[in-house]
């Protein structure tokens, strides 16, 4: 598995929903874009090419160990990431549903954020 630049489109879909949320940053690293509260990531969006050479654009998010366990327990897009992790993984295309990813990374943060900033969220 080789790893790629993120596509501009998925790129132009995921940002705004990371960036609405309070204090957000984004950091480019090497292996794709993360997107920060304070030091912890809640939001991390890479492409992969596959062994066959398909290329997939990806964003990782932190769930509460049910909503990691429901959501594993659908399959294709979403996929666990490491046994005891708090992450959860999905392909991104052109079948996203993106306001269910809004509502993902949104409860990601809400995971990470202190409280101070957790009042500033929308019920």
């Amino acid at each position: 598995m080789q790893l790629l630049d993120v596509s501009e489109a998925i790129l132009a879909k995921v940002r705004p929903l990371c960036s609405a949320l309070p204090q957000t940053r984004e950091r480019t690293m090497t292996s794709g874009i993360g997107f920060y509260i304070r030091q912890k990531t809640f939001a991390f969006v890479m492409a992969v090419e596959n062994d066959e050479g398909r290329c997939s654009d990806l964003l990782t998010f932190r769930a509460d160990p049910m909503e990691r366990a429901a959501l594993a327990a659908q399959g294709h897009p979403f996929f666990a990431l490491g046994k005891g992790s708090h992450d959860v993984g999905v392909v991104l295309d052109e079948s996203t549903d993106w306001v269910e990813i809004g509502e993902l990374v949104t409860e990601s943060y809400r995971l990470v954020a202190p409280e101070k900033l957790l009042a500033l969220l929308p019920e």
